[in-house]
């Protein structure tokens, strides 16, 4: 059976990503467009009335992803949304493990991004920096591809 480009696209936002949380299976789904437009709304009305201020703004980007995440985390038995809402996850979990899902699913998404680079360009990109470190290159390069860089430069140091 052959998948219209409709139906590819959908697939290729099914992806789903294994995660563990100290003694807590995850799994992590890939947000839609529409995921992210519902939890900017929400986010939105619930600042609707409140100052805009250095705190307020932190406190709105908390909030921000905290339904965010509250979409994307996922029991892997049922593959149904752990938390019921953004308040029960930012009840249940502590700080450093809302950091810590927030990166993997940062990195998993950056794993799907249709402009991520590939292996082969990875490679070039590590050959010209070891040749010339302050190649241009580098001030377009995303913060991913840089800490893919500073990794691989640093585990090639210790060996």
């Amino acid at each position: 059976m052959t998948m219209t480009l409709l139906e590819k696209l959908k697939h290729a936002g099914a992806a789903r990503h294994p995660v563990a949380l100290g003694d807590a299976s995850l799994t992590l789904r890939l947000l839609s467009e529409k995921d992210y437009g519902a939890a900017g709304l929400a986010a939105h009305l619930a600042f609707a009335d409140v100052e805009l201020t250095p705190t307020s703004g932190e406190l709105y980007e908390r909030h921000l992803a905290d339904l965010l995440l509250a979409q994307a985390v996922l029991d892997p038995e049922t593959g149904k949304p752990v938390f019921e809402s953004a308040d029960q996850l930012a009840e249940t979990l502590t700080r450093e493990q809302k950091v810590f899902l927030l990166d993997e699913y940062l990195g998993f998404e950056r794993d799907y991004s249709p402009t991520r680079m590939s292996d082969d360009a990875f490679d070039a990109l590590l050959d010209e920096v070891k040749k010339t470190p302050q190649t241009a290159r580098l001030n377009a390069s995303s913060t991913a591809t840089l800490k893919r860089l500073v990794r691989c430069l640093a585990s090639q140091l210790s060996n």
